[in-house]
């Protein structure tokens, strides 16, 4: 459908004078404002040139399947057979040079259309609708009807997964839709956001679950802006009895996650072993390092894992570094019969250097470590012992460390107070050797451990597991390990509770999880950020025993999840399928915020049946110039930019030297006004561009 009517550009020649718009430089202005060149009209006389383009701000409304709009262009009210068209933007669809504009996928929004002929230009918006209606299940007129009614049959049915809140990136899977409640013979799933709708009519299953379509997910989110709400509703039938809708919003950040996550599992399909397995957002995870490698660390920039080899019940039997490529392969460059020195250590952001993980002889220690061995600076590529004295003449131990994504703050826990400290030095690295300040506390326990620090990219937060424990097990050390994820502002020592990541509602003492505080809360351990920000917001990877929905649950559909500590049969530990690694967002704004975090996600990609743990997060490599990238954290260079289209007029982006100009989000920076995008908000995060906080 679209609704037409007319651009008319009145241009203005003097002889033969070369005349431009207010923006000096022959570029169509918003509103449909026209731009002219020279004019033949001749000398001292004066002409009006009337350029025109239809239809003015249409509308297009998306079914299901791609839509086509013809635009057409004149000059003095002669049609133009060869004028050049372009889209700001390809998002949405693609233009000919006929001007035959073609959806792409179910896409909602607007896009800017602009059509030059010579040095005459104008320019229309385009405002694309999405309306799709699903029966995906064949289901017959009347349920479609009593399901479009709703009811309250069934007041036990409720969202179990997704939670209501949650904040997604935009390159992940559907979520995987789970619901309470008895049998399903029929579901109906809704989505509203912005200009897009989409119903689904599904068969039932019991459980009620379900998955969106792909394609639909990923419009969806396309379409959906940082602050729009992105509603999702079900409603069930059971016989003739309809319960719904049941409804949940969420939000989409404007932008994808970064880089990969490596973490540890456990009986995988995979590996009869340990191992370290390596997640791309978006694809399944697969072994990066097998041999039962466990007890790692990965530099923020993605070049080096450093990690025990062999675990052991004390101590892994070896250690070593290994490097990472663009292919993603993993060479080992160290080994070392001590396993105690690269496990759990603290990587500086190029991965060259690392502190030791010490281990006290005494007092908690992570499973599987016994001491003492203290802690040190190490080069990863040959093991030898560089000089800190600033650093060793202040501590002995420094447990679970970890250096800020700029290298210029290092935190660890105290090993020499008995892991309830957690500590922190500045470092410069300019100086030889190397430079630690004068340790400060950010955080002191009274019982159990502050442990498993992490830095956002700003360097001016720490995430941290406080808990029991520095483990996540049951049984061993002392029975059941409960911790929950915190954060301290290093700018003011304030402690956030973060209780919306760890499941708890804004009052802090009632639980939001589905199966309540007994069952979900208190689970949650082990912090990763994200080293670069993504859609405005921090992102924090964790380790959690919390139920998945229906699937990973008291009674759900993977067996062996109704307990989620695991157990030991003749003597062997199995680990609990409902050890996952979940994903919440945390706000950029999140100094003098009581809790800036938003309720987790499942991260798809994992294996259902493996115990998985210790999640890393980290950028991948970086790519050389030439080679193709999504944005500017992909390149060495910190710059992405279209190089090229490829046969169906998409744009082909590719790793570049700095081009002149301004830096997008998620290129290279050195303060704020460097990035393009400052006056909507834009920031200058770590040396790279970030979108602007969303709340």
């Amino acid at each position: 459908m679209a609704v037409s009517r007319l651009l008319v550009a009145t241009l203005f020649a003097a002889g033969c004078a070369h005349h431009t718009g207010a923006n000096g430089d022959d570029q169509p202005a918003d509103g449909g404002t026209s731009t002219t060149g020279s004019d033949d009209a001749g000398t001292g006389s004066s002409q009006a040139r009337v350029l025109t383009i239809a239809p003015l701000d249409p509308m297009m409304l998306v079914t299901g399947t791609p839509q086509t709009l013809g635009f057409t262009a004149a000059l003095d009210g002669q049609a133009l057979t060869n004028p050049v068209w372009s889209i700001e933007d390809v998002k949405l669809g693609l233009i000919d040079q006929t001007g035959m504009f073609k959806s792409l996928g179910y896409m909602a929004g607007t896009v800017k259309v602009s059509v030059r002929y010579g040095n005459y230009s104008a320019s229309t918006t385009l405002h694309v609708q999405t309306k799709i209606v699903d029966n995906a299940g064949g289901l017959d007129a009347a349920t479609l009807t009593n399901l479009d009614a709703g009811g309250t049959a069934d007041a036990s049915f409720k969202w179990l997964y997704p939670y209501d809140k949650t904040v997604f990136p935009r390159n992940i899977p559907s979520p995987f839709l789970q619901l309470a409640g008895g049998t399903t013979n029929a579901m109906r799933i809704s989505v509203d956001v912005a200009d897009f709708s989409y119903v689904g009519y599904y068969a039932g299953t019991t459980p009620a679950q379900a998955h969106l379509p792909d394609a639909v997910w990923k419009a969806a989110q396309s379409s959906a802006g940082g602050t729009d709400d992105f509603v999702v509703k079900a409603t069930k039938m059971t016989g003739t009895a309809v319960t719904g809708p049941v409804a949940e919003t969420w939000h989409i950040a404007q932008g994808n996650l970064k880089g990969s996550i490596y973490y540890n599992t456990y009986k995988s399909a995979s590996t009869s072993t340990g191992a370290i397995m390596r997640l791309k957002p978006g694809s399944p995870a697969t072994v990066m390092i097998g041999q039962c490698t466990v007890c790692h660390s990965v530099s923020a920039d993605g070049s080096t894992v450093a990690a025990g080899i062999n675990w052991s019940t004390n101590n892994p039997l070896d250690s070593g570094s290994f490097q990472l490529s663009t292919t993603n392969t993993a060479v080992q460059k160290f080994k070392d019969a001590e396993g105690r020195k690269f496990a759990f250590g603290a990587l500086a952001p190029d991965g060259a250097m690392m502190i030791t993980n010490g281990v006290p002889s005494s007092g908690p220690n992570p499973r599987g470590l016994a001491g003492p061995w203290t802690s040190g600076l190490v080069d990863t590529a040959t093991g030898v012992s560089v000089a800190a004295p600033t650093f060793t003449a202040q501590v002995s131990y420094a447990q679970s460390p970890a250096f800020s994504p700029d290298g210029k703050h290092l935190a660890f826990s105290s090993g020499d107070a008995a892991a309830k400290k957690l500590s922190a030095m500045d470092v410069d690295w300019t100086t030889t050797p190397p430079t630690f300040g004068t340790m400060t506390t950010l955080r002191t326990v009274t019982t159990g451990v502050a442990a498993w620090p992490s830095y956002f990219p700003d360097g001016k937060g720490v995430v941290y597991h406080e808990g029991d424990r520095f483990d996540t097990v049951y049984g061993s050390n002392g029975g059941a390990s409960y911790a929950e994820i915190k954060l301290v502002d290093t700018m003011d020592m304030s402690v956030h509770a973060l209780a919306a990541m760890n499941g708890w509602m804004a009052n802090g003492t009632d639980s939001y999880l589905p199966y309540g505080s007994a069952e979900e809360n208190r689970r949650n351990y082990e912090p990763s950020v994200l080293p670069v920000p993504v859609g405005g917001y921090y992102w924090v990877m964790f380790t959690s025993r919390r139920a998945y929905g229906n699937t990973l649950a008291p009674g759900g559909t993977v067996a062996g999840t109704d307990n989620e500590w695991g157990g030991t049969v003749n003597g062997v530990e199995t680990p609990s399928k409902r050890k996952k690694i979940w994903v919440a967002a945390i706000d950029l704004n999140y100094h003098g915020v009581g809790d800036p975090s938003h309720p987790a996600f499942y991260l798809d990609g994992q294996e259902l049946d493996a115990g998985n743990m210790r999640a890393y997060a980290s950028l991948d490599v970086c790519h050389p110039d030439g080679d193709t990238c999504e944005s500017g954290a992909d390149c060495c260079t910190g710059f992405c930019r279209e190089t090229s289209t490829d046969t169906d007029g998409n744009p082909v982006l590719s790793c570049v030297e700095q081009p002149p100009g301004c830096s997008q989000i998620d290129e290279t920076c050195q303060v704020d006004a460097d990035c393009c995008d400052v006056t909507d908000g834009a920031t200058c995060i770590n040396n790279r561009c970030a979108g602007p906080a969303i709340f």
